[in-house]
């Protein structure tokens, strides 16, 4: 995830550091933050819903039993299935969102390749 920096240099180098390491604080902060945060996709009217944390761990999956058994009855996994992607590739999208939004925070919105 986030690595320590190490301070070495001038004094305007070090002000960079600190910042630097200030910031990387703040980040791991939010990060510990992001595992308590929930974001919830609900697809099929509620047929299928999916928790996930702001870490993009997904935490549960629920489908109702009546979708369960028209799957079936109908002989449609693929209907099933189709549910519970779209519910998952949603509550990754949101919890994308959620994590982006509290580090641009950090950041102040500064893009850092592989920060989240």
């Amino acid at each position: 995830m986030v690595r320590k920096i190490k301070s070495k240099g001038s004094s305007g180098t070090r002000d960079i550091i600190k910042q630097a390491q200030e910031m990387q604080t703040r980040m791991m902060e939010v990060q510990d933050m992001l595992k308590e945060k929930e974001v919830e996709a609900s697809v099929g009217g509620g047929a299928v819903v999916v928790k996930a944390n702001g870490q993009r761990e997904i935490l549960s999956l629920t489908i109702k039993e009546d979708i369960i058994k028209e799957a079936v009855e109908e002989n449609d996994k693929e209907m099933l299935e189709d549910l519970i992607l779209s519910a998952v590739k949603e509550a990754m999208r949101q919890a994308e969102e959620l994590a982006e939004k509290e580090m641009n925070q950090v950041t102040g919105g500064i893009d850092i390749p592989g920060l989240i």
